[in-house]
């Protein structure tokens, strides 16, 4: 038996294309894992967000236990439909939305890097990986307006007390 068994230019040809990445800009995506772990160069804990699109790419996105824990954790829950009283991260896998991904350089290299994340447009209905558009049931939890980004409490939404 050899390693190039059943390797040849008609089986190259039909090979899947491999590797896929996100684009820069918004990718409609969903959880598809969070874990928590310990931040390599400072020991801190962490989160680990896996997102995938339908057709397969990923991107991981990092929530550091700094100033913007809570910040980034509360833009995740929002974009995503999470309750804000949901710990349980096996209850945000498959929940769907926007992530925006800006160029990134590392080492000479060109890569997409998670910069914010955002509600799907559209009142933020839910759907499984690989559903049509609009096919899919809106998540548990929605709220009075029907958007799952919004908070449960009224007195949580945005005021803005600028002058101008």
């Amino acid at each position: 038996m050899s390693f190039f068994d059943g390797v040849n230019a008609r089986t190259l040809e039909d090979a899947p294309d491999g590797f896929k990445s996100f684009a820069i800009g918004e990718n409609e995506a969903y959880i598809d894992d969070a874990t928590e772990s310990l931040a390599k160069g400072s020991g801190r804990p962490m989160m680990t967000v896996t997102f995938k699109r339908d057709d397969g790419a990923e991107i991981k996105h990092y929530i550091a236990d700094n100033d913007w824990k809570l910040q980034n954790m509360k833009q995740l829950y929002s974009a995503f439909g999470i309750p804000f009283s949901s710990t349980d991260v096996a209850d945000w896998r498959h929940r769907r939305g926007i992530v925006v991904c800006k160029e990134d350089v590392y080492e000479g290299k060109t890569y997409p890097k998670v910069s914010y994340l955002k509600p799907l447009p559209g009142g933020g209905r839910q759907r499984q990986p690989g559903c049509s558009a609009g096919s899919g049931k809106p998540s548990q939890g929605t709220n009075r307006d029907s958007q799952p980004w919004r908070n449960e409490r009224p007195d949580d939404e945005f005021k803005d007390d600028v002058p101008f």
